[in-house]
């Protein structure tokens, strides 16, 4: 590219003499020129394969082509070089120069204006060029930066790999090329071996009994090929030279940069009718020693169901570290994990050895406090906050500090379901939680005695109150794509608050709202106000969609389509921004209600889940019906990762779903285990606290699903 002074002009004309004529007039203010006068397309094109012109002036002629087939071919071949058109008359002589991608008219009968345009044009095109230059310079830079980012992340997922394997109760070693690279201390440890010294380069085939050499070298050999993972028994060899046939599972793996083949030798499950103890296997989180999910599940039952424990004193404390994803992008997953040991542990220390201490996910704790009255357990769990608050975890220089919301629910007698006691607790943190974090919030029995007062007077002139008063509002908890898909929804849940400001569980609410008819008036309240809330973000996001519950009275309501359409018409929105949610169980009960409901919704435009989908598994029932998403239950998403049988579950969905082209959405996903069992499963979305808890405004950024994909890849 030439300097302002020193131009290479292009001019698409017919007579010679004007092309020189041009030529002179920008010689004589200063410039020196070097002219190309080309009269055709062809010629053009040629032209462009040498050189590199300034700019491209285009005359006058019969025989030159149209000045619309130039200004596009400039378009598709040359979009930095600017245009100049040449009329006698200039802008007046060419009206519909600018509109076919003209930069500039200009006339030769002024020779002064053709000098100041050419050079106001090069000036423009010079900016351009560094503008670009800049655009490109940041983008380079931006780039840089999210490769150091992945860089960053990749080195702290392979070390939360690597602490999976050292932790692991499986007996796991890697393999390449028949020769050992790595085995775990599960591993050595079953055999016999000190040290991964005494292991690492000597070839498999040493340990293996010969009369399985040949069918274990095959075996390696297609296990690369065909992709799938294969569990034979063969005789493995331990140090002291005894042998012992064994299933072991081979699988394509990745292991420092070599493709090479994982062992898994599975530990045992606990057989049936075991006494569960804490040393009993797959009672205990992973990492916090605490128990797990499900053994504090069977706990709460096998308490909620013993009479001599009834009355006394009982409390579900439930605990959520706030702003946990933050410090997990901002420090790394090996430091999330020492950061959530020493909580564990600082937990431990202040409850008795007859409380339950039991991790539910990554950042979620819950406590059966046995041990205290309703005010020593509040009193204690203030305490625990105030030194969670104050704790600090260093993890190589970094200093790493988090604060807990924390739910309470004290267990009455009338309670005798473990679910829905975590649910009142679960609630509660919510509120703690929403409320800034940091504190602890009791959960109000306020609804549960008027439901034992069974009056339904009463009930009816609450839920009237409460929808007068406007005690009611939604939260919103982001569904994002496990595949890169560009989808962006929102499930809508209720919340309710009573006369004393506490908010209650919306079950109980809608379920006294059945019990005397006004659940349709709820759903109706609630899917306006969403509506009213959709209208205003897609203002500037059209494309987002919410996902909205319905009840089984909606769905036999005759008037509710005409309704619907009308308030879609009225907050200016189309069917398709609304996926109504079908329990299963309604599906199941209301077949015809349900699927005169789907069919006038799809009339409209919009879409239909079934949710708390999988325990029935009415497939042939919504095959006929012909949904668009189907929403695993939460039940058999947690401890996924451990349970054979929730995988079972999941697994017999998914494969449901992808011969009917239904999409799956993975509820109450708490965990990065589940996250990655569910990302192997080829489940579409996923929706829970892991992504993000339910909150008041809808401000998910659906840019940190890539990165919730590549921690489920990696």
């Amino acid at each position: 590219m030439s300097d302002n002074k020193n131009l290479h002009l292009v001019i698409v004309e017919a007579s010679s003499k004007k092309a020189q004529s041009c030529a002179a007039i920008l010689e004589g203010a200063g410039h020196a020129v070097q002219l190309d006068q080309v009269k055709g397309i062809k010629a053009l094109e040629d032209l462009f394969d040498d050189t590199d012109p300034d700019i491209v002036i285009y005359g006058e002629g019969a025989n030159i082509p149209e000045l619309e087939l130039v200004s596009a071919w400039l378009a598709d071949h040359a979009s930095n070089i600017p245009l100049v058109v040449v009329a006698r008359e200039g802008a007046e002589g060419r009206p519909g120069a600018m509109n076919s991608g003209a930069t500039a008219v200009i006339s030769l009968d002024q020779p002064g204006d053709l000098v100041a345009t050419i050079r106001k044009v090069l000036d423009n095109a010079a900016l351009n060029r560094r503008i670009c230059g800049l655009e490109e310079a940041v983008e380079t830079i931006h780039l840089q930066q999210r490769v150091d980012q992945l860089e960053r992340a990749l080195q702290e997922k392979e070390k939360y790999c690597t602490n999976l394997l050292e932790n692991s109760r499986d007996a796991i070693a890697y393999v390449y090329n028949g020769y050992y690279q790595y085995a775990n201390p599960a591993y050595l440890s079953q055999f016999g071996i000190d040290g991964l010294a005494g292991l690492n380069g000597t070839p498999l085939l040493e340990r293996v009994e010969p009369s399985d050499h040949a069918a274990l070298e095959s075996l390696l050999h297609n296990c690369h090929h065909t992709g799938d993972a294969v569990t034979v028994r063969i005789g493995l060899t331990d140090k002291r030279g005894l042998s012992r046939r064994t299933a072991v599972e081979f699988a394509p793996a990745s292991f420092e940069n070599k493709r090479c083949t994982r062992m898994t030798i599975r530990a045992p499950a606990q057989a049936a009718g075991t006494e569960m103890t804490p040393d009993t296997l797959g009672q205990e989180n992973l990492f916090a020693g605490a128990y797990n999910r499900q053994y504090f599940m069977q706990i709460m039952e096998d308490s909620l169901g013993n009479p001599d424990k009834a009355g006394k004193y009982q409390t579900l404390t439930y605990r959520l570290l706030d702003d946990f994803r933050a410090i997990r992008e901002n420090f790394g997953i090996y430091a999330c994990d020492q950061t959530i040991r020493n909580i564990a542990a600082l937990i431990q220390r202040n409850y008795d050895k007859e409380d339950t201490v039991a991790q539910f996910g990554d950042y979620v704790f819950a406590i059966l406090n046995t041990s205290q009255n309703e005010d020593g357990a509040y009193l204690l769990a203030e305490s625990v906050r105030k030194q969670i608050k104050k704790h600090v975890t260093v993890v190589g220089g970094q200093v790493i500090q988090t604060t807990c919301s924390i739910g309470m629910c004290v267990i009455k007698e009338h309670m005798k379901d473990a679910q829905d006691v975590l649910s009142r607790a679960d609630l509660a943190c919510e509120v703690a939680r929403s409320s800034g974090g940091n504190l602890v919030h009791v959960h109000s029995t306020a609804i549960d005695e008027q439901i034992d007062g069974d009056l339904e007077l009463q009930w009816d002139e609450m839920i009237r109150k409460t929808i007068d008063d406007e005690r009611l509002y939604l939260v919103y908890q982001p569904i994002v794509s496990l595949g890169g898909d560009t989808g962006r929804g929102y499930e809508v849940l209720l919340r309710v608050v009573d006369e004393k400001g506490q908010v209650i569980l919306p079950g109980q609410f809608i379920s006294l709202a059945g019990k005397i008819s006004m659940s349709a008036e709820i759903d109706r309240w609630v899917i306006s106000s969403a509506l009213r809330s959709l209208r205003e973000i897609h203002a500037w996001d059209s494309e987002l969609a919410f996902f909205i519950k319905v009840s089984a009275a909606t769905l036999s309501d005759g008037e509710f389509p005409a309704w619907l359409a009308q308030q879609l018409k009225e907050h200016e929105l189309q069917g398709s921004a609304v996926i109504f949610e079908i329990p299963e169980t309604t599906a199941v009960n209301h077949t015809a209600a349900t699927s005169g409901f789907i069919n006038s919704m799809q009339k409209i435009g919009c879409r239909i889940a079934i949710e708390h989908f999988g325990h029935l598994s009415p497939f042939e029932l919504i095959h006929d019906l012909a949904v668009d998403f189907l929403k695993i239950d939460g039940s058999l998403i947690e401890g996924l990762a451990y349970s054979g049988e929730n995988q079972t579950r999941v697994r017999s969905v998914v494969d449901f779903a992808r011969t009917t082209k239904t999409r799956c959405i993975a509820e109450r996903v708490d965990d990065a285990s589940s996250l990655v069992t569910l990302w192997q499963y080829n489940v579409d979305y996923i929706q829970g606290n892991f992504v993000r808890e339910p909150g008041k405004e809808p401000g998910y950024d659906f840019e940190d699903a890539i990165a919730l994909h590549n921690l489920a890849e990696t």
